[in-house]
């Protein structure tokens, strides 16, 4: 944008420069994050990240070299020498705030006197004033490329317009910019996350290409992306982590998968959802793909806070509401911070058993908070403590009773009927200690963890086994309890460095991980009182031991060609043992497995220029093997083998990332092949469940996002995903043949967001909505014998907000699923054996709500 003098005084603020000013400009040292991209967006970002003006002249100086990266501790002068030398410019300082970016010649042109105004900008006599520009940052933007709460609708500045989000993320274990990351990745803001009303994990996951789930209620919930699923999860495909930590088990012990952390989502700084697979970088377990929560980092400079109400109501359901609130408070002349916050969530429910005659057993309570200490003495050194708890109490399950071979609703579509309280309760606690520091050539991280997950379940089981065991003459009813407990601590040492030839990063990486599952079946006589028989007691103890090293190296090529090799080499341990008495499962001693596996990493891309990027992928990934169950039938030979394999997943993408200009337009699109090798599945064998490797699988598809600001207040996104993901060989175990479908698996899901801000009287209004589209899919394969085949039809869900800010007060109305649609999310048919229903959980129905966020 072009100023002024008048223009160039009131924003530059000049003043003479002194030695002073020059000398305290020089010594003060400013952690800077500057990703390699075009000198223009190079200063803007200098510019934002340590304050200071940069003016240059538009004549003289070209912006389109490609400059950086610059990452670690800098004075002004050092970071400006290094971002404009390989342009061929050096600079003047103005005072202590501002600088001139010049040519060679016209810094020697220019004589030592500073006499005139014209003289103290450093301009050229046959320079005019109209031809400055401004180095710095555009005014700032919120979530999904809205303007700020506090402009002005309708009234930018001249030049000035509106510019879509510029968002930077951690999904490479450094900070860079995402329109800057070769591959298809999504990262939803606090703000986007606000906009939806979202609390949960539910709320938002089916705007996001190629992200599926199943979920029997909060808490109890399976993440699959790109199709990599083979139905009920023996561990978990795609890896969950809040902040630099990862969450949870990585055996099939302890049900992981069904187990995927649902964490509160205010306080959040963004959810970033990696799709492919992370093994080098993020290790087991993530050969889908990864969920990362980032949460809000302590502010060392400016007291602030948050507080957040929220009341709804569900139509043939209960009351829901939640309180949140989090403040920040610099400490130690802002060397130090302390942010802590808190949140309480309460699920009214809509599902009602009509066998207790119970209503909304589905209502479920979710809290917890987090303590974060961070203490940055020195530009060098931060240290990030956090303390983070979560809990989570169920009544019973979103699933209601259907037909499972018609698909029609057996009482009503909300309705269910069980013999027992399904409740769930979950404990989630986690601390970790996160330290940095910043030596001249590179940057050491240090994460340390311990985390305890405790979930305990009740299922009714009754519609599978009292048919088994005799009918109702014998039982009543009969459910399956189940403890899962984890207490895991991991360790990860890294060192990075980035430099305008080439960026590297190594790694070390540790986890020990002691877990624990009790199962027992718990049968009731004809009067409902608990019977003597045992069935099933069962305690299956286990222990997980890794050792990884890792580490990526980065060449640039050319100004605008990267390339990027990485490896991944971790070997595992594992004990188990089984601690069982009953009619169906017996004692065996501890047995032992051990794994030792790479996974590798490989993309090009190619910067056309700062707008427009294409580029290649390769990566692999991995879950490990362990030992297995050990089942035997009546002659008394085992039902599987001692142990099963570690499953492994190579994929290839293709992707380009590009914007307009003025940064009004982005796309992101990628295309993918995966192929999937000795699939880990559960296998029914006389019943129950045991682990097999099956055959192979493949999935490719194509993934979609477009954001675009076609004019300064109105913001539009659209997201569409295409996966065909299939079986590649028969697999007996599972009832699968050769190019059925993965369950759980839509064909196509797109979703299409749009908000408009205007004037309301004297304050900032807003209105806006979000439609989700889920193709068909198959809840299981054709020939299952344990769990038989399910369709759930498409669904179209529409949400509607709208709002205004009124100093530092949002106000928000909502209304969720405005069309009442029954959307089916996923079913579960383990009972249906019998003639039981199948298990479907449906979409949550209208819901009217009203926000209200106070900012301080």
């Amino acid at each position: 944008m072009r100023i002024g003098v008048a223009s160039a005084f009131a924003c530059v603020g000049i003043a003479s420069v002194s030695l002073a000013a020059e000398s305290s400009a020089a010594i003060l040292r400013h952690n800077l994050h500057i990703p390699r991209q075009t000198l223009d967006v190079a200063l803007k970002d200098l510019a934002q990240q340590t304050g200071l003006q940069i003016v240059r002249f538009s004549d003289a100086v070209k912006g389109d070299a490609m400059v950086g990266p610059l990452n670690g501790n800098y004075s002004a002068e050092q970071a400006l020498r290094e971002l404009l030398a390989p342009a061929g410019l050096t600079f003047r300082p103005l005072n202590d705030r501002a600088y001139i970016v010049v040519t060679t010649q016209e810094l020697t042109q220019k004589s030592g006197a500073v006499t005139t105004a014209r003289e103290s900008l450093a301009l050229p006599t046959e320079v005019s004033p109209q031809s400055l520009q401004l180095a710095q940052a555009e005014p700032p933007v919120v979530g999904g490329g809205r303007v700020p709460e506090s402009s002005t609708p309708g009234n930018a500045a001249p030049n000035e317009p509106s510019a879509l989000e510029e968002i930077i993320v951690t999904a490479q274990k450094v900070e860079e910019r995402l329109r800057d990351i070769p591959m298809s990745i999504t990262a939803m803001t606090g703000r986007d996350l606000q906009a939806l009303g979202a609390t949960q994990f539910v709320d938002f996951a089916n705007t996001v290409p190629s992200l599926n789930f199943t979920s029997s209620g909060v808490g109890q919930t399976q993440v699959n992306l790109r199709g990599i699923t083979s139905g009920y999860n023996v561990s978990p495909t795609v890896g969950i982590y809040v902040d630099d930590v990862p969450y949870g088990s990585s055996t099939a012990f302890v049900a992981s998968a069904q187990l995927a952390l649902d964490v509160g989502l205010f306080d959040m700084s963004r959810v970033e959802i990696l799709r492919g697979p992370q093994g080098t970088l993020y290790g087991a377990s993530t050969m889908g793909g990864l969920v990362k929560y980032v949460t809000n980092v302590p502010d060392t400079t400016a007291y602030s806070g948050t507080v957040r109400a929220n009341v709804s109501s569900t139509q043939d359901g209960g009351v829901g509401y939640d309180a949140s609130s989090a403040v920040n408070i610099p400490l130690a002349d802002d060397k130090a911070a302390l942010r802590a916050s808190g949140f309480y969530t309460h699920n009214g429910g809509y599902v009602d058993n009509l066998t207790l005659n119970d209503e909304d057993v589905d209502a479920a309570d979710m809290y917890g908070g987090r303590v974060d200490f961070l203490f940055a003495p020195t530009e060098r050194l931060s240290v990030r403590l956090t303390a983070f708890a979560q809990d989570i109490d169920r009544d019973g399950s979103i699933a209601a009773d259907f037909n499972r071979t018609t698909g029609v609703a057996i009482d009503g579509e909300l309705d269910q009927r069980r013999a027992m309280v399904e409740t769930f309760e979950q404990s989630f606690r986690l601390a970790s200690a996160t330290v940095k520091y910043s030596f001249d050539f590179a940057t050491l991280t240090s994460i340390s963890s311990y985390q305890t997950v405790r979930s305990d379940a009740i299922t009714d089981f009754s519609a599978l086994y009292v048919p088994a065991f005799g009918g109702p003459s014998a039982f009543s009813a009969i459910g399956l309890a189940r403890n899962a407990d984890t207490d895991k601590f991991t360790q990860e040492l890294r060192l990075s460095s980035t430099s305008p030839v080439v960026d590297w990063l190594i790694g070390g990486f540790y986890t020990k991980e002691d877990s624990e599952q009790f199962q027992q079946l718990l049968p009731f006589d004809p009067s409902g009182a608990p019977s003597p028989v045992n069935f099933l007691t069962l305690t299956i103890p286990s222990k997980y031991e890794e050792y990884a090293a890792f580490g990526n190296v980065t060449f640039h090529v050319t100004d605008k060609l990267d390339v990027t090799g990485g490896v991944r080499y971790a070997h595992n341990e594992q004990r188990q043992e089984q601690n069982g008495s009953g009619l169906l499962i017996g004692v065996v001693p501890t047995r032992s497995d051990s794994d030792s596996v790479p996974t590798y990493l490989a993309n090009v891309r190619y910067r056309v220029n700062d707008n427009f990027m294409p580029y290649l992928r390769f990566a692999t990934g991995y879950r490990p093997g362990g030992p297995n169950a050990v089942l035997n039938d009546l002659n008394g030979q085992p039902l599987a083998d001692p142990t099963f394999d570690d499953d492994r997943l190579t994929s290839y993408e293709a992707g380009v990332k590009f914007g307009s200009a003025d940064r009004r337009f982005n796309a992101d699109i990628a295309v993918y092949h995966v192929d999937w090798k000795d699939m880990q599945i559960t296998a029914i064998r006389n019943g129950l469940g045991v682990i097999a490797n099956a055959a192979k699988a493949q999935s490719e598809g194509l993934e979609m996002t477009l954001t675009a600001l076609p004019v300064p207040d109105l913001t539009v996104m659209g997201t569409f995903g295409y996966t065909n993901a299939e079986l590649a060989a028969d697999a007996p175990d599972l009832g699968g043949v050769k190019g059925e479908s993965l369950p759980d698996t839509p064909e196509v899901t797109a979703a299409l967001s749009a908000e408009y801000r205007f004037g309301l009287a004297s304050y900032d209004a807003f209105a806006g909505g979000t439609v989700r589209y889920v193709d068909d899919r198959s809840a299981n394969f054709d020939l299952s014998s344990g769990m038989p085949q399910y369709q759930l039809p498409d669904y179209t869900a529409v949400d509607l907000r709208t709002g205004v800010t009124v100093g530092g007060t949002r106000f928000q109305l909502y209304c969720k699923n405005v069309t009442n649609e029954r959307g089916q999310l996923s079913a579960i048919t383990g009972t249906s054996l019998f003639g039981g229903p199948a298990n479907v959980s449906i979409l949550q129905p209208r819901t009217y709500g009203l926000g209200v966020d106070v900012s301080f």
